[in-house]
């Protein structure tokens, strides 16, 4: 019985020894603050088998826009901190993007929109002076008085030369003269009408001037009116394409800030993604290409101890 209690102890012990053996220990969380400011997925690493704190292989996963992005090949030995992907294409085309729309911005906010002058005042229409006829009636009424003695003289002359011609063994001298001045009564009588109508023609072409200038007048008012509706209208017009254009830079200037800020968090995504720990490039695998046109690489690393040495991996193929 002896040795039987011999036999499951050294059992025990051997268990103990291979338990020890293949344990694994924790991943320090204390890596490198630029793997963690990286935008690529890191993965965690897939096995551990060391007295330290690193692992002992570690899988990388990166986007790149071409492979030339990738600083890093196959058997590559590479110290903490050495940079495995850095996109300085797409950086380069990006911060050219970003200069150009950063150009167009500044040049569409200092470019000048002038505000359309208000219409100037349509010079006021003169009214017209008051009119007056008196000048002109009473010449008429003048050459009226002429016309109406002139007309009483004739009558008295004809009657008086009648009564002469009956009167018997009369002078014929005596009424020659008579009917003289009968005769130049008649023709002051033609004088003075011609006088009134002259008169009446005067007055007549007053009131046709006053008609005609109070004519004119409403034209030129009418016309004034219609170059201060014009002018309002065209005021307007030019106001609401002001405003149009306002709103219109408006729109860009958001627009060209839009794009900007995707590309300025473009470029802020691009971070240089460096080696955590020290060691040798194991394999570089291609993984496939995004919708957006990125390649994904998946690299395994295989972490270097303290003395310098890689790891050996008891599960390596």
């Amino acid at each position: 019985m002896e040795w039987l209690s011999n036999l499951i102890s050294y059992g025990l012990a051997a268990a103990g020894v291979v338990f020890v053996s293949t344990s694994s220990f924790p991943v320090s969380n204390n890596q490198p603050d630029n793997l963690s400011a990286s935008p690529e997925p890191i993965s965690q690493p897939t096995s551990t088998d060391t007295a330290t704190t690193s692992p002992r292989r570690l899988t990388v996963t990166v986007k790149v826009a071409e492979p030339a992005d990738l600083k890093i090949a196959e058997g590559q030995e590479i110290k903490q901190g050495d940079i495995i992907s850095d996109r300085i294409s797409e950086k380069t085309r990006l911060t050219s993007q970003q200069k150009q729309l950063q150009l167009s911005l500044d040049r569409l906010k200092a470019a000048s929109i002038t505000p359309p002058a208000s219409p100037a005042p349509v010079p006021p229409v003169m009214a017209l002076p008051p009119v007056s006829y008196l000048e002109h009636e009473a010449a008429v009424e003048k050459t009226k008085a002429q016309i109406a003695s002139i007309t009483s003289e004739l009558d008295l002359k004809k009657q008086e030369i009648d009564y002469l011609s009956q009167v018997p063994n009369l002078d014929p001298i005596i009424l020659e003269h008579e009917q003289t001045k009968l005769a130049e009564l008649k023709q002051k009588h033609t004088a003075a009408v011609r006088d009134y109508q002259l008169a009446m023609g005067k007055l007549q072409t007053a009131k046709d001037n006053r008609k005609y200038q109070e004519y004119q007048a409403s034209v030129t008012e009418a016309q004034r009116i219609e170059q201060m509706n014009q002018a309002r209208l065209n005021y307007q017009q030019q106001l609401a394409e002001y405003e149009q254009r306002l709103a219109d830079r408006e729109f860009q200037v958001s627009q060209l800030q839009a794009k900007l800020n995707d590309v300025n968090n473009a470029i802020a995504s691009l971070s240089v993604v460096k080696a955590p720990y020290s060691g040798t490039v194991r394999r570089i695998k291609w993984i496939g290409q995004a919708p957006d046109g990125s390649l994904s690489a998946e690299i395994t690393l295989m972490v270097s101890n303290s003395n310098g040495s890689n790891l050996a991996l008891s599960d390596e193929q």
